[in-house]
């Protein structure tokens, strides 16, 4: 059913799929190779860590089954590389060497797949928020760095905070340049920190970066058609990730947006 909503929603207009690295959706791209959906002109842009899975698997089985749990899904080269990189952090508790190793083993599975399009790898809001608190300017620029240089792809962030959080890398002289944040951006200022008119005027000035809208439909209080009017006015978006339910309602949620793209 899933990649029957992908594949209508690509027919439709969608040219990615944006999601967490649930081990379930790691299926559904597994199943979206098999159907042939996955090529160049269609972009995956996952967003980790799956930060609930984490705080349940560690709950249940501890630290040590959380590990185990990553280990399970690599391949013997895999494990060799990865783990050898990661001990060594563990050993030394260097938290940015820890957080490299994890990421290498949440992105092993995606790039196992033939053709895969990897547009972005998104640091979640969790990670990207707490970072800003402790105000971390090192893991940021690590992980930029990592995404880089390991993947050569964009590095992304998806924030709350998306002011605080652009503010934060100017002031520390980080460049937003080929950078993907991907922020709340809605009609009514749902989720728009620390309100809806400020988070306009920061989008009004970042022109070199590339802004994802996501929420904008406010939890579903707004109809889609008042998403695309107030979408349409806003400066230096580049892209918006919308959730859809069904084969019907990926077709026309899809259908209009395309209306939103040049």
């Amino acid at each position: 059913m899933i990649v029957e909503v992908i594949k209508k929603a690509i027919c439709s207009g969608a040219s990615g799929f944006t999601f967490t690295v649930h081990p379930t959706n790691f299926g559904t791209l597994n199943a979206l190779e098999k159907a042939a959906l996955l090529g160049p002109d269609f972009g995956v842009y996952p967003v980790l860590p799956y930060a609930a899975g984490y705080v349940r698997t560690v709950n249940e089985k501890g630290m040590s089954g959380l590990l185990n749990d990553f280990i399970s899904r690599l391949s013997l080269q895999e494990k060799a590389r990865i783990l050898s990189k990661g001990a060594v952090s563990a050993f030394s508790s260097d938290l940015v060497g820890m957080m490299k190793a994890y990421i290498d083993m949440e992105i092993a599975g995606i790039r196992r797949l033939r053709g895969i399009n990897l547009r972005s790898v998104l640091l979640h809001e969790v990670i990207t928020d707490l970072a800003l608190s402790f105000q971390s300017k090192e893991l940021l620029e690590e992980y930029m760095g990592h995404i880089r240089d390991e993947y050569g792809t964009v590095p992304g962030f998806v924030t709350r905070n998306f002011v605080r959080f652009v503010r934060f890398m100017e002031e520390n002289g980080i460049s937003l340049g080929n950078v993907l944040i991907m922020t709340p951006l809605n009609k009514i200022g749902f989720q728009m920190i620390p309100s809806r008119q400020a988070c306009e005027d920061c989008l009004s000035h970042l022109t070199q970066s590339n802004v994802f809208a996501m929420s904008v439909l406010a939890g579903g209080y707004l109809k889609l058609d008042e998403a695309i009017d107030y979408l349409r006015g806003l400066k230096n978006l580049s892209g918006i990730a919308v959730g859809v339910s069904s084969v019907q309602h990926a077709e026309q949620t899809f259908t209009r947006l395309k209306e939103l793209t040049p």
